[in-house]
């Protein structure tokens, strides 16, 4: 074991216990005999705060050597995979060495980076100096959690974290750390409702003058403090936050003009941006209690896809939520009086895929959030069919047909739409009646209907003597409709129904 011995500085001395992780034992293993481990940040801040250690386990390592030799041993020891990424801050770090261990429901992730230097200490101070908030400026030694003397762990404190977490206060270490690496704003919202703790005013005056830094940041690690605000159970609280203090609509520009739809219409209770917000508190609400609103195979759906790594539709689901009506102030008109926003579900899923693209959410990611918001009125008129009567099954299959992918997803943001809009909770019941009405023609009846077309595209082709374009994708389409609606059931009657499609497209 090694002794580091610490000249006058802000030190405090705790329980090594209370920092002990089985895995320490395993980087002490793997650690060369004369380097020096220290655990810095969060995983410090949060045993301070007395937190839980749940399913998430992050820790973030500091090392005198090569972090890259610790991390592959680390990985191969403990059976989990390596990676590395190059991080830049104030201090410039070639390699931070990264090691992800799953274990379900567990995720372990431990990054190493490096520090150099003769003075040890010197070192050490330089970089918690760095770091962004106070509370995560901290660093206990490898050696002194595992020691024998374990009760009297030192706490290094160069920047009176201790002292802020006493007071409740996140507090940022210097600004100039935070114009260096703007992101660290996003993390100061989320870091404040995540661990309730009080952002010190200097921070908020630093936001006020310096959120449009924001832009030039790089789009990765922007849209990875996102997904971690959005995977939060209290998302919305972080968010309002975002909105209030001008740095939702540094990300986004059209959110600044949610303030000028100030009346919705007779089916809303709260100005546009009032509106959003709401919806968005709704969304954590009712994915936090999703087995109370959906059952089965609509409830396996949630949650299994996989996002930027280390999140899921999830935060998908969330991110529609807050896009929704994002369009509104493009669309608004009056007409005869009445307020209305046409089309603002399909400019909407427009703007979802420009955001997609500048933030790089990836493809698939992308047109999930972008179809969500272009679906996301669906669920409320087939609501109004179905309480006038008119609710076919034609309408029903059309509905699985096109949204049988989003179904699950939909369903949720429509409740949280409706009790974000104040509806009563009448109409709420019929949302819901409608929800449970579409599940139960899927369950009873779509599932016998098959749904891919009895006609190819190439049998198409041949039985009409016409070549590709979208005559074709018309009749195929007007085929499967046919099909869910059990008016075509065989491959004979597929081929008349063609026919007779085809005969009727000739004579206009």
């Amino acid at each position: 074991m090694h002794e580091v011995v610490f000249e006058k500085g802000i030190k405090h001395t705790a329980h090594g216990l209370n920092f002990y992780l089985s895995y320490f034992d395993d980087i002490a293993r793997v650690l060369p005999r004369e380097d020096y481990c220290f655990v810095v940040g969060g995983w410090v801040r949060d045993r301070l705060l007395g937190e839980a250690v749940g399913y998430r386990i992050d820790v973030d390592l500091l090392v005198t050597c090569d972090p890259r030799t610790v991390a592959k041993s680390l990985a191969e020891r403990i059976g989990g995979s390596y990676f590395e990424f190059e991080k830049r801050g104030l201090l410039r770090r070639p390699t931070v060495a990264t090691v992800v261990l799953r274990l379900p429901p567990y995720k372990y992730r431990f990054d190493f980076a490096q520090i150099k230097g003769r003075d040890l200490e010197k070192a050490l101070i330089e970089d918690l100096l760095s770091r962004d908030f106070t509370a995560n400026a901290m660093a206990v030694s490898i050696d002194d959690l595992l020691s024998l003397g374990a009760k009297q762990t030192l706490i290094y404190d160069p920047a009176h974290g201790v002292e802020d977490l006493e007071r409740g206060l996140l507090r940022p270490v210097s600004l100039r750390n935070l114009e260096e690496d703007p992101v660290r704003i996003l993390r100061g919202f989320r870091l404040a409702v995540e661990k309730d703790l009080q952002l010190a005013e200097d921070f908020y005056k630093f936001v006020e003058r310096k959120a449009s830094l924001l832009k030039k940041s790089p789009a990765e690690r922007v849209s990875l403090e996102l997904f971690k605000v959005l995977s939060h159970p209290k998302s919305h609280k972080v968010l309002r936050e975002l909105y209030e203090h001008g740095v939702l609509e540094a990300l986004f520009p059209e959110a600044r003009r949610w303030k000028e739809i100030k009346y919705q219409g007779e089916h809303h209770t709260y100005p546009l941006d009032e509106h959003v917000l709401k919806v968005m508190e709704f969304i954590d609400l009712v994915v936090e209690e999703r087995e109370r609103y959906l059952h089965g195979e609509l409830l396996e759906k949630l949650g299994s896809m996989e996002v930027l790594g280390e999140f899921s539709d999830l935060e998908l689901l969330k991110l529609s939520a807050l896009f929704h009506d994002i369009a509104k102030p493009h669309t608004f008109e009056l007409k005869e009086g009445k307020v209305t926003f046409y089309n603002h579900d399909k400019v909407g899923a427009q703007m979802v895929r420009e955001y997609g693209k500048a933030y790089r959410w990836g493809k698939e990611a992308t047109e999930f959030v972008a179809k969500l918001v272009e679906q996301h009125l669906r669920p409320f008129y087939l609501r109004e069919s179905l309480e006038k009567g008119q609710l076919t099954d034609r309408g029903r299959a059309n509905f699985w047909r096109e949204c049988e992918d989003i179904a699950p997803h939909l369903f949720l943001h429509s409740i949280a739409d409706a009790l974000g809009s104040g509806d009563s909770q009448e109409e709420v019941d019929k949302l819901l009646r409608t929800i449970e009405d579409l599940v139960h023609y899927r369950k009873e009846k779509l599932s016998k209907v098959p749904i891919k077309s009895l006609l190819s595209g190439n049998e198409l082709m041949e039985l009409l003597g016409i070549g590709p374009g979208p005559t074709v994708g018309r009749i195929k389409s007007l085929l499967e409709q046919a099909q869910l609606e059990e008016r075509i059931k065989t491959k004979e009657e597929a081929v008349e129904f063609a026919k007779e499609v085809f005969k009727e497209i000739q004579q206009g």
